[in-house]
């Protein structure tokens, strides 16, 4: 053999050692439960199982891919709530703006904040009189069938 096929073949040699080292990484970066991690490193004759390890490597980097895109996503979509946000909070700011200066006559004009108090009060008006309508009926049944039942003074014997 000459000297330039030793040459070549530890020049092979070590780019099989460093492929072989590289994979081995690859397959302690892996999650454990994640096919080709480190606890399926090594197949029945105790070496590495490449192929497994390449597998799950690819797999992963694809999942990770697509969580970053999803966080791509999310940020976007927050970022684009921000600014909407922000548009609301100035139309809302301008709005009160509006309606706390003097119109013409002098006369300051009702707040939001007020209208959604007023709503809020018409609303608990209008359910506490729901409510009395509804007492009123069960009442009214309770005095129409009062003669179908016992009183409870018979019931405890007391009368």
């Amino acid at each position: 053999m000459s000297s330039s096929d030793l040459t070549t073949k530890e020049a092979i040699r070590r780019r099989r050692f460093n492929i072989n080292d590289k994979i081995k990484e690859l397959g302690t970066l892996l999650p454990k439960n994640m096919e080709g991690s480190s606890s399926e490193l090594n197949g029945k004759d105790g070496r590495v199982n490449k192929g497994t390890i390449l597998k799950g490597t690819v797999d992963y980097v694809k999942e990770l891919k697509l969580e970053v895109s999803m966080l791509r996503r999310n940020d976007e979509l927050v970022m684009a709530l921000r600014n909407e946000n922000a548009m609301l909070q100035k139309r809302v700011a301008s709005k009160v703006e509006q309606q706390l200066s003097p119109s013409k006559d002098g006369i300051i004009g009702v707040t939001f904040y007020i209208f959604v108090d007023m709503c809020e009060n018409n609303l608990q008006l209008e359910n506490h009189a729901n409510r009395l309508q509804s007492l009123r009926k069960e009442l009214n049944y309770v005095k129409e069938t009062d003669w179908q039942y016992d009183s409870v003074e018979k019931i405890l014997g007391q009368n």
